[in-house]
């Protein structure tokens, strides 16, 4: 028996080129449908309501946020973020002062892009569990409550001051989440 190895380059690019631009045109219509699900929802008008119920020094907190800390300038691309092209995009420091002073830099240079990660792995683990959307709206629901209840300043209930106690509670179940 004889066995002959043949180049089918041809066929497979063709093939490649089809798969990927079906996958295009999956993402393509289905970001679409997501887009006109989310317009006639009335989402934007439900966002725009619970966003100018804010007290305005929260608005003013949010908005300075947009501004400096979500600025996408801070966003790195992902050749940089991964270390796409380096030598060695991945070197493990060994002595503790120099460890702790690159987390450090790390933490202020690619934070945005830890953010974007994270955000991804919520939503994922939301898809996931189904339930934990249900302690989601819950935390966010407790954390208004806190905001409009400490707008004026603390809460007060027989002489005690209970500020700091909702905010060390609301951060325990973040923690536990």
């Amino acid at each position: 028996k004889t066995m002959a190895l043949t180049d089918d380059t041809t066929s497979t690019s063709s093939g490649s080129a089809a798969n990927v631009a079906g996958a295009i045109t999956a993402l393509s219509s289905a970001s679409s449908t997501i887009k006109n699900a989310w317009e006639n929802s009335g989402a934007k008008d439900v966002i725009a309501t619970a966003s100018s119920n804010l007290p305005q020094g929260t608005q003013d907190t949010i908005s300075l946020a947009k501004e400096k800390v979500f600025n996408r300038k801070n966003l790195r691309s992902p050749t940089v973020f991964f270390g796409i092209g380096e030598e060695q995009p991945f070197y493990v420091e060994k002595v503790p002062s120099l460890i702790a002073e690159r987390a450090r830099h790390n933490l202020s240079f690619f934070y945005l892009n830890y953010v974007g990660v994270t955000t991804i792995l919520f939503f994922l683990t939301l898809l996931i569990s189904p339930s934990s959307i249900i302690g989601i709206g819950l935390l966010g629901g407790a954390w208004l409550a806190v905001i409009r209840a400490t707008n004026e300043g603390s809460v007060q209930i027989k002489g005690e001051c209970f500020c700091f106690r909702l905010f060390v509670c609301l951060f325990m179940k973040i923690l536990f989440l």
